[in-house]
């Protein structure tokens, strides 16, 4: 569990373990939506620059592997 503090102006700092596995990058836009629980952060925008660095984390040859398994079980 990630804990964080509200600074005098109510920034916050998303911690960099979480920025990166939710792709929030510079100038990415979050939604804060109200919950029971407490508040949700959703990416506003899909803009490109949130979207750099994602592909560093897909292993094309397996993907392949997976893709090929399943076309043979399509053949009759």
């Amino acid at each position: 569990m990630n804990k964080v503090k509200i600074s005098k102006k109510g920034q916050i700092t998303i911690p960099k373990d979480l920025r990166e596995k939710y792709h929030f990058g510079e100038n990415v836009e979050l939604e804060l939506i109200p919950t029971p629980e407490g508040i949700l952060l959703k990416s506003k925008s899909h803009s490109l620059r949130s979207l750099r660095g994602i592909f560093k984390e897909i292993n094309f040859k397996e993907v392949e592997e997976i893709i090929k398994e399943e076309r043979k079980k399509w053949k009759l």
